[in-house]
């Protein structure tokens, strides 16, 4: 069974400056967009619903109080808008009146109910749910009556469903262990396996005419947009590739125009067209009480930082965004914070490090971390040592370990204590099974902690992840090793889990910042941003092992090297 776990709030990226001001937003990380037949557009972005017209321009938010919206659906008539969103851990469909401006629950029960699509007569809806214990079945519910009824029961899981123009036909994904499928039902006849084999499939929608399918497809050589086009015989063909898309369905406004989302941004093309164009859009979230997003007005605990201006010169840099380096870039730090990310120059007068051929990343993020009591301040050096600058975890001394590792002298990654910075569900995957993590336990860093090394053993095997989803939230607290190490575990496992090593990167930075609440301040190399960084010595986007490999670390702006760190407590050691 694919178990299919949604967590924090899709990410996104801001134009202002980091803080209390307002917040314009012209790109989004996991973006979903759908396109009315009136022209306007759908999209979640930073975890709200938000109406853009066809041709961009100013967003408009819809006020929602059920937390993270995921892939809106436009009804036929352009009235109400259907997504899926959390609920109690698991998700939930739910459904916006535009007109009435409210918002009701359509599926209950604690289920992933996910996908949620239209049927063209506009008073059903389809969607994908675990609530059999059987995988992940279709099931469609008819709004005006709440009746609900199942459609699918496959071994497998059948989601991301979709129906024709017509109302007659339905295309959806069914997966059976490493085996993916696209599968046609036509009315009264049998149902045809349109495709099948070990690339991830996702994400079918029919062309208005129903000539075609469009789909999504992840190979060994990248991700590609295909379509089924169904004559006699059926022809598979790519439509295009080299984006960095979304695994959200294509959305058509006509037979010849499409929108979907690549590389944060809305992209529109004609079907016949080669290239295709860029919907700009703004989306301003204002800081007044009653409209600000809560989690953008979280606040960290003060750290001491340096002043005057340090420049990082990075030969490679991941900026904890996208899939791949950003090359020959320098890193502007004032204070604590990154002023700008440019092009590298020579710079006379300032103060230049020269990283060489180190990848520099943003600083890792453990959003559910083990500190068992008693630990003690020279744990902070050894902990910020594995690249860890910011971790949740409850301690009976939370606030005087962060006073302390707040400093330069005995210095540690900031401490947010559990009971204020909850984030609700998190990975947890890593276990005795993880691969490699013996190697991890006889690690420097590792050797240097004094910790019992047992690691938790489960008595079911973890969950699968669908590697589609990216919005997973590194948490390491139930493997049971100590902070810093145990996020290096995660990551071990999120990637054995079929998340590529940037997807485990972000679940440590990015994602974990949203879910934390202080998105857009962590886990991304940016204008604005903390200055939190990790230096490593290889490439952990090819080999996420190599994120161990920390040469030094820049925390709030100060820089730390390893061995420097390790000096510090075996100073204190000494002197105790």
């Amino acid at each position: 069974m694919m178990i299919r776990t949604f967590f924090a709030a899709n990410l996104f990226v801001a134009m202002s400056t980091i803080g209390m001001a307002d917040e314009t937003l012209t790109r989004g990380n996991n973006l979903a967009v759908d396109a009315a037949d009136d022209g306007r557009l759908a999209m979640d972005l930073a975890g709200d619903l938000w109406i853009v017209p066809q041709s961009g321009g100013e967003a408009k938010r819809i006020a929602q109080d059920v937390g993270t919206v995921q892939r809106p659906r436009w009804s036929p008539d352009a009235s109400r808008i259907v997504y899926s969103s959390p609920a109690n851990g698991k998700s939930a469909i739910w459904l916006h009146d535009l007109a009435a401006d409210e918002t009701r629950r359509i599926s209950q029960g604690p289920y992933f109910d996910l996908d949620p699509s239209w049927h063209p007569g506009g008073k059903r809806i389809i969607y994908s749910s675990d609530r059999r214990n059987t995988g992940f079945d279709l099931w469609e519910t008819d709004v005006p009556t709440g009746l609900h009824w199942r459609l699918s029961h496959r071994p497998g899981d059948e989601t991301d469903a979709s129906w024709s123009a017509n109302g007659q036909d339905l295309v959806y994904v069914y997966r059976e262990h490493e085996q993916w499928s696209l599968v046609l039902r036509r009315h009264g006849q049998p149902e045809e396996i349109l495709l099948s084999g070990k690339d991830r499939l996702a994400a079918p929608s029919w062309r208005p005419d129903g000539s075609l399918i469009m789909f999504w497809r992840e190979s060994d050589t990248g991700t590609s947009l295909d379509m089924v086009i169904l004559s006699q015989p059926r022809l598979i063909r790519p439509y295009t590739n080299g984006e960095t898309f979304v695994t959200a369905p294509v959305s058509w406004l006509d037979k010849h125009r499409m929108y979907y989302s690549a590389g944060g941004v809305i992209r529109q093309r004609k079907f016949n067209s080669w290239s295709s164009r860029t919907v700009p859009f703004r989306a301003k979230i204002e800081s007044q009480p009653d409209t600000i997003v809560e989690r953008l007005r979280r606040t960290l605990p003060r750290i001491d930082e340096p002043g005057g201006t340090l420049v990082i010169h990075a030969a490679r840099l991941y900026d904890g965004l996208g899939g791949s380096y950003l090359s020959d870039r320098d890193i502007v730090i004032e204070g604590g914070r990154i002023a700008s990310v440019e092009d590298h120059a020579e710079r006379p007068g300032m103060i230049v490090i020269d990283m060489g051929d180190l990848s520099v990343l943003p600083g890792y993020v453990d959003a559910q971390a083990r500190l068992p009591d008693g630990t003690a301040e020279t744990a902070g050096p050894l902990i910020l040592a594995t690249g860890v600058t910011t971790l949740v975890a409850e301690h009976e001394e939370a606030e005087h370990l962060n006073t302390i590792w707040s400093g330069k002298e005995m210095p540690g990654p900031r401490l947010l204590p559990g009971m204020d910075w909850p984030v609700g569900d998190y990975s947890g995957l890593a276990d005795s099974k993880t691969p490699r993590l013996e190697s991890l336990l006889e690690s420097r860093q590792a050797r240097l902690l004094d910790f019992d090394d047992t690691v938790a053993r489960r008595f079911s095997e973890p969950p699968s992840i669908d590697e589609g989803i990216t919005t997973m939230v590194l948490g390491s607290q139930p493997n049971g090793l100590p902070a810093g190490i145990a996020l290096h575990a995660e990551l071990r496992a999120l990637v054995a889990a079929r998340l590529k090593p940037e997807q485990a990167l972000r679940a440590a930075g990015v994602n974990a910042a949203a879910a934390l609440g202080v998105d857009p301040t962590l886990g991304r190399i940016a204008t604005g941003a903390v200055a939190d960084l990790v230096f490593v010595d290889g490439d952990p986007l090819s080999d996420i092992d190599e994120a161990l490999n920390v040469v030094a670390v820049l925390r709030n702006g100060r820089f730390f090297s390893v061995a420097g760190l390790i000096d510090r407590v075996k100073a204190a050691e000494i002197v105790e």
